[in-house]
């Protein structure tokens, strides 16, 4: 049977029925992304019943539940999660792809949305863009993300790629070549007991209070090395405001509610006079640019090459 379409073509039940699967695949990821049905049908712009009869209808066309639902939390199945695994780099490579071929039938220059959180590449990102530019004909759109999305931007392809502090902690990602390695600093207000000290021990960080990241399942390794909660030797360090974004860190750094650890190159591009940069004792923090795993389109295989070879011929050292 056939149908006729807005503009007068007819389509098949077939092509309505692949149309159905892709807009239930969107639902399902979404869903999957968020573990909530109603924060699923917001980034949607669908009502939540429309979004629970679509993973419904999903269920039944594979065969088995893909969530755990209960009134207090949602989890994917073994079966939800072996279909995430399978269909989320496919789809997120098949959207990009399809954005690409747009913008080459229109005549419109190769870009690429990159993200970057706080002060990005800071020295290198004239060199990168030049680099991009002159030897690969890219041109770059750059996207500010925030603590919280950083990885979360680039696995559901709000941005091509992002240039993340590591370490990596989402499924699905790689890093590539790692750009610099930075020292980091403790940042406290200037009134602050530490103030006046030239280096801290990180054991001091017991008597001290982190800023807190919003709870997200996919951040618990990098919270673990950007915002510990214990110091070396095991001892406990009090948790404080919740954050996502360096301005809101700083922000409760200089009101004296927090310390906070940060790369010390932040020191030049968020100087306060209400807040001071003190040497700690903790490991560099590395910059690298992150990619889908799946995602070999040419572009993203040329802004790879691109920052290996801008990392090899101006890579900072650790001292920088």
């Amino acid at each position: 049977m056939l149908n006729l379409a807005k503009g007068g073509r007819l389509v098949t039940n077939r092509e309505r029925e692949e149309s159905l699967e892709l807009r239930q695949i969107d639902c399902f990821l979404a869903v999957a992304t968020d573990l909530h049905f109603g924060k699923a049908a917001e980034r949607l712009s669908v009502a939540q019943s429309s979004v629970s009869e679509t993973i419904r209808a999903l269920e039944h066309e594979v065969g088995g539940p893909l969530f755990v639902r209960t009134s207090r939390r949602v989890q994917l199945t073994p079966l939800g999660e072996k279909l995430r695994r399978g269909v989320e780099p496919a789809t997120l490579v098949l959207r990009a792809t399809l954005e690409d071929c747009r913008k080459i039938a229109l005549g419109q220059s190769n870009r690429v949305r990159v993200g970057f959180v706080g002060g990005g590449l800071y020295d290198l990102t004239l060199p990168f863009v030049s680099h991009l530019r002159s030897k690969f004909q890219i041109d770059v759109d750059w996207v500010e993300l925030s603590l919280l999305d950083q990885f979360e931007a680039v696995a559901e392809g709000k941005v091509d790629a992002a240039f993340c502090r590591l370490p990596l902690s989402h499924d699905g990602l790689v890093q590539c070549a790692v750009m610099f390695e930075n020292k980091r600093k403790l940042v406290v207000s200037t009134n602050h007991r530490l103030a006046s000290r030239d280096l801290v021990d990180p054991e001091e960080l017991a008597l001290e209070t982190l800023p807190t990241l919003p709870e997200n399942h996919q951040l618990g390794p990098w919270a673990a090395f950007h915002l510990p909660d214990h110091t070396p030797s095991g001892r406990s360090i009090a948790r404080g405001p919740v954050v996502e974004t360096v301005r809101e860190m700083l922000a409760v750094v200089k009101s004296g509610e927090v310390v906070a650890l940060m790369s010390a190159m932040a020191e030049r591009y968020y100087s306060d006079p209400g807040i001071k940069y003190i040497d700690i004792d903790v490991p560099p923090v590395g910059t690298a640019l992150v990619r889908r795993r799946a995602d070999r389109r040419r572009v993203i295989l040329d802004l790879e090459e691109c920052s290996r070879e801008v990392a090899a011929e101006h890579r900072p050292t650790s001292k920088a």
